[in-house]
């Protein structure tokens, strides 16, 4: 079959004998394209052009954001015929004299604190440092965040130097014992962490 055009009002249908190509007026497969079908394959925009990808329904939509490198989902459940499996690291600190903890680890999820004296005082980032590292993040995002205490001390979490979060309930994670907190995102400089609980080893 020879290749063919079907000329659109905004756009030009290219068909090939092995692809089909929606590409915007005016423009060339070099300049980025808007959807390329092919055998197993459907490809949303070029190298040259940031597509997104979108489906909206009455109860949630699904997004996905080439130029964010991210998947959102909003009301919608997932629904799954396996187990799911978060990506997490372990992140090992020691410190009498208490730290603050970066973006990155927080958003690993699991803080493993094996510090021997006294009690030490921890700090959250900043919720501007955590939502840059979150792409696609919207009002309501949210997370889990792990700390395990191996060590012979009582850790106390707090808030920020520019206390952008807000802490409720306790924060204190006691000797061999792991504390779970749930950080929710409200704007791009405010949040709340919320104690969930704590459990002995």
């Amino acid at each position: 079959m020879e290749n063919f055009v079907i000329g659109l009002k905004n756009a030009d249908l290219v068909v090939t004998d092995s692809d089909a190509t929606l590409i915007e007026k005016g423009k060339s497969i070099t300049d980025g394209f808007m959807i390329k079908i092919e055998s197993g394959k459907i490809t949303l925009g070029g190298t040259a052009r940031d597509q997104d990808f979108e489906i909206l329904g009455a109860n949630g939509s699904l997004l996905v954001d080439s130029g964010l490198g991210a998947v959102r989902m909003t009301t919608m459940p997932i629904i799954g015929s396996g187990l799911t499996f978060p990506l997490m690291t372990a992140t090992a600190k020691t410190s009498a004299a208490g730290y603050t903890l970066t973006a990155a680890e927080v958003l690993t999820g699991l803080v493993i604190d094996a510090t021997n004296t006294g009690g030490i005082a921890v700090a959250m980032p900043t919720v501007a440092a955590v939502v840059a590292l979150i792409p696609g993040w919207v009002a309501g995002t949210s997370f889990l965040f792990w700390y395990k205490n191996t060590g012979n001390q009582t850790m106390t979490l707090g808030t920020d130097a520019s206390t952008q979060w807000t802490m409720t309930g306790t924060m204190t994670a006691l000797l061999n014992t792991t504390r779970v907190y749930l950080c929710r995102i409200a704007t791009a400089v405010t949040g709340t962490v919320y104690s969930l609980g704590t459990f002995a080893e």
